[in-house]
């Protein structure tokens, strides 16, 4: 057993073993047997005596990492039937996958992720220290059952909401773990073995997982230069249609204005629900009306439409915080749903954040973040142009924090994904993004985590990379 501690790191290197006398002791046995282990674990090589201060575990030994089989389990008995006990999470699921240190990479062109020089580090600091304030502490150190923070449902409610068009109560307010959580609860709500459920085509993959999941037959429609296509919608008479009219997952198309309508219209006559993903609003640094458009939810005058909005894109994704406007009756059920999750999000990060809302610093975020992705796409258009003019971008100009690139034929994502990792650079395919076979091959190059100067340089590497693959 020690022998396995030690291989699966279990024990650190820096801290030292029990003493024989306590280890026989504890384990109530000789205390001749322990030190018979130790010492053959001494000829293994796998823990050395370190003079006056006991045993420690060898560094060079532990790195093996030797594998494991039947026979090392702790009991030969039989392991437990899984495929019996688990419910089937067998659905088509093809997430972006990027390596877990992609930090590391010299030319992180990753989505969803930040430039740390672009968080306000001091003023999230002093909205944690205020928060942890006696008067704070004792509204926060309290299990609030199924309830939020009421000074963020406030700061919601008349900071971030109204930007969007979209005027709520407290009531029609439910504060998630991300827009992650805020999706899976409406999918636990809305979807089922019974339900239609019609998703845009390409759409975030996490989509069509949570409510295929719940047994939802789904159906895709597809999108064009004014989103998704709403006579295909109705046509298919779902029960639930998603969508993310303000900024298209993933090219980044706008929803016109009359098709916005069109879309209500039909959930109206057809009695179907809306789930608006709203995940990137106004991270475009302009003032013009397409660029800063309302949400749908906005134009929702019968209650339709489940919002659905995230701050992680905006503050940091680490923190997870998000959230659901939707009819109150529907907020009721969802906060019954959570409860059974984890009945609320952190009440420190929930007063923290009231704090940094109100006190204007997201909205300085905001416009910070928004002028930087302007600069960063434009560089990134440039440079492909320059490098790369085959590679056709099909996101609009001036929004968001990626470009949707179709490319060329031929060439295929996935060997371009990889001879660029070899390059330092981390770009993603567009693969998972389809729940059918895509008409081309496509990645997408996110600008919101590598540093301004390096982008031009970036692409440059990633062209030579391509080069080199053919």
């Amino acid at each position: 057993m020690l022998r396995r501690a030690v291989l699966e790191r279990a024990i650190p290197l820096d801290a030292p073993l029990p003493s024989t006398r306590e280890l026989a002791a504890e384990l109530g046995v000789a205390r001749a047997t322990v030190a018979l282990a130790y010492e053959r674990l001494q000829i293994e090589g796998a823990i050395e005596s370190r003079e006056r201060r006991g045993f420690f575990v060898s560094a060079a030994f532990a790195q093996q990492r030797a594998d494991f089989h039947e026979s090392d389990q702790l009991s030969l008995l039989p392991p437990p039937d899984w495929a019996r006990h688990f419910r089937s999470l067998d659905v088509a699921y093809q997430p972006v996958k990027n390596p877990s240190d992609w930090y590391r990479y010299r030319y992180p062109f990753v989505y969803g992720q930040i430039d740390p020089k672009l968080f306000p580090l001091a003023d999230w600091r002093d909205c944690f220290e205020r928060a942890m304030k006696l008067e704070s502490v004792e509204a926060w150190t309290v299990d609030r059952g199924d309830q939020d923070d009421r000074d963020l449902l406030e700061q919601l409610r008349t900071r971030v909401l109204p930007r969007r068009g979209v005027w709520a109560s407290a009531d029609e307010i439910l504060v998630t773990v991300g827009a992650q959580q805020a999706l899976y609860l409406i999918g636990q709500l809305l979807g089922g073995s019974s339900r239609r459920v019609v998703v845009e085509e390409p759409s975030y993959p996490d989509v069509r997982a949570i409510f295929s999941m719940t047994g939802a037959t789904l159906a895709s429609v597809p999108i064009d230069a004014d989103g998704a296509i709403v006579s295909h919608i109705s046509a298919l008479r779902p029960d639930v249609a998603i969508v993310t009219p303000s900024h298209h997952c993933p090219t980044g198309v706008r929803m016109s204005d009359e098709r916005r309508r069109s879309l209500l219209s039909a959930a109206t006559d057809q009695d179907f629900l809306i789930v608006e993903d709203d995940y990137e609003p106004q991270l475009s640094g302009t003032t013009s009306a397409t660029a800063n458009s309302p949400a749908l939810k906005s134009l929702d005058m019968n209650g339709r439409v489940f919002y659905v909005g995230s701050l992680s894109k905006t503050l940091a994704p680490g923190l997870r915080l998000g959230y659901i406007v939707a009819p109150r009756e529907a907020i009721a059920a969802l906060r019954r749903l959570r409860r059974l999750m984890l009945r609320h999000v952190a009440s420190n990060n929930e007063r923290a954040l009231a704090l940094f809302l109100g006190q204007g610093h997201f909205e300085s975020l905001q416009r910070r973040l928004g002028h930087a992705y302007q600069v960063r796409l434009k560089i990134l258009r440039e440079a492909l142009a320059a490098h790369l003019p085959a590679w056709r971008i099909e996101s609009p100009e001036g929004v968001g924090s990626a470009l949707w690139i179709r490319l060329p034929d031929g060439v295929k994502a996935h060997t371009v994904v990889l001879r660029a990792r070899a390059a330092e650079i981390v770009i993603e395919s567009g693969a998972g993004f389809f729940g059918h076979s895509p008409s081309g091959e496509f990645v997408r190059m996110g600008i919101s985590a590598i540093p301004t100067h390096l982008i031009a340089e970036g692409v440059a590497h990633l062209a030579d990379s391509v080069a080199a693959s053919r």
